[in-house]
């Protein structure tokens, strides 16, 4: 027993120091070669499964550049390549249908050497000889897909020319094999893979959003809808600044726009419930921290918790890739996810998150280096839970002074959840220690508010042999201790 308090002891001293908010979830391998992995996406089905799309080449050679979809239902994930044809597939995006079918679209060279948009789905259980949604005429670039509950894929796109770049929009019913019209949406420039964006509500309602980019020197942002029954401009009131914006619709129909500002170099978001009107923007990321980009997808969890994720790799902030995360104007402080400090990856490219649940996040990424001579980059996963926030707003069920902390269940194998107070608004770490004092886990590391928090701790990688552990928990100055038995 004595012991088992000199090791508390330990714990509490080691507890004293400062941690930087980080997001310490294991990580996970997606893709790791000789290849370039890049440009990936992660979304999460409707039964809590994830899927991943991401582009691959050799080096700088864009002919051996082909698409890749991934995806965690077999328990593990198994990986399918889309393309294999040698001449330059890039930019893939994708949705799910009503009975969760999915439906890949992404750009690819013609015979002309003009980029096309095509699409493919899994609805026969393989996927597709792809379709061309689009064909002849100039080049198109960084499509996105929404899929309804309907027939229809919907598709954006742009042309990328020298001179005036336009915005498209254009349909595809993948029952009966038909395109729908091409519909013009206004001029704009193209500029990155975040220029414009396609979702579908459960109404089976279109919304799109782009970014003119300096088209008419402005950088408006540009909202359509037919809500209505047509494809309508709805005026956004933002007619500067903006730049790569993105979109998506959460499972309470709640559309939800994402942008940064040229002025500040801050993140913005804005929301419109079905049939409403666009919010006024909200800043979701602080002011000076650099020039965040680069997300190919953010997303909302079923509590309205809005999650993004963004790189920075400018000297004048943190540099590497961060989350931030929060609703109705209260937004945690950046939290790092990645970034290198032995020098392997000197990069830092796109990023993603999907979200589920109360707090159930995966944030995948890719970074780069030089290996064997030949310039790569890998793509990684980190998953768990954040935070499942339970907050009693009665001023009197917290206590004002102490914290408390306990687990259950408790004797437990492999899960036990861990509940805990914070009292007031402060820096809150929740960690897991063996027997011998050594720390195992970090379960929490971040600025919390007020409140009344669970988070589920996994001991699967322990539970060949009983045992006891101590979670440990710091809020602000105050800390406290508990035991946790488990048991085979």
């Amino acid at each position: 027993m004595k012991r088992i308090y000199f090791f508390l002891s330990l714990i509490l001293f080691i507890q004293n120091e400062l941690y930087p908010q980080t997001l310490n979830f294991p990580v996970d391998t997606i893709a790791r070669d000789d290849f370039y992995n890049y440009r990936s996406m992660i979304k999460h089905d409707a039964n809590g499964k994830l899927h991943i799309a991401n582009s691959r080449q050799l080096g700088t050679n864009s002919n051996t550049r082909e698409v890749f979809y991934r995806t965690n239902i077999p328990g593990h994930f198994d990986t399918t390549q889309l393309s294999d044809n040698a001449i330059d597939d890039n930019y893939a995006t994708f949705d799910f249908d009503g009975s969760g079918n999915v439906h890949v679209g992404w750009e690819r060279r013609d015979g002309n050497n003009n980029f096309q948009v095509i699409y493919s789905n899994n609805i026969t259980d393989t996927f597709a000889t792809p379709v061309w949604i689009t064909a002849g005429g100039l080049n198109k670039a960084t499509p996105s897909i929404a899929v309804g509950k309907d027939s229809l894929a919907h598709f954006v796109y742009l042309t990328f020319v020298t001179g005036q770049d336009s915005a498209f929009y254009r349909s595809y019913n993948f029952i009966t094999n038909t395109l729908g019209a091409v519909i013009n949406l206004g001029a704009m420039e193209a500029s990155s893979e975040n220029d414009i964006e396609v979702a579908v509500d459960s109404n089976n309602h279109v919304h799109i959003v782009f970014a003119t980019n300096g088209a008419l020197s402005t950088s408006a942002l540009k909202y359509f809808n037919n809500e209505n029954g047509t494809l309508v401009e709805i005026s956004t009131g933002l007619t500067s600044n903006v730049e790569y914006p993105d979109m998506m619709i959460d499972k309470h129909n709640t559309l939800h726009i994402i942008y940064r500002s040229a002025a500040d170099k801050r993140i913005y978001t804005l929301s419109k419930s079905s049939g409403g009107n666009l919010s006024s923007p909200e800043p979701v990321t602080p002011a000076n921290i650099g020039f965040p980009s680069y997300w190919r997808a953010f997303d909302v969890d079923d509590e309205g918790q809005l999650y993004v994720t963004y790189q920075n790799s400018q000297s004048s902030a943190a540099k590497g890739i961060f989350l931030v995360h929060g609703k109705n104007g209260n937004y945690s402080a950046p939290i790092l996810v990645f970034e290198d400090s032995s020098g392997q990856y000197i990069t830092r490219g796109s990023s993603s998150v999907a979200a589920r649940g109360n707090g159930d996040i995966a944030v995948l990424f890719d970074v780069a280096g030089s290996r064997s001579g030949q310039v790569f980059s890998d793509i990684f996963l980190k998953r768990g839970t954040l935070v499942f926030t339970d907050v009693d707003e009665e001023e009197n069920v917290l206590p004002d002074i102490f914290i408390t902390l306990e687990n259950y269940p408790n004797p437990f194998n492999p899960t036990t959840t861990i509940r805990y107070t914070v009292n007031e608004p402060q820096f809150t770490t929740l960690k897991v220690y063996d027997i011998l004092g050594n720390e195992i886990a970090t379960l929490v590391n971040q600025f919390q508010q007020r409140g009344v928090y669970s988070v589920k701790w996994d001991a699967t990688r322990y539970a060949g042999t009983s045992g006891l552990y101590f979670s440990h928990l710091k809020v602000g100055q105050k800390t406290t201790t508990t035991k946790m038995l488990l048991t085979r």
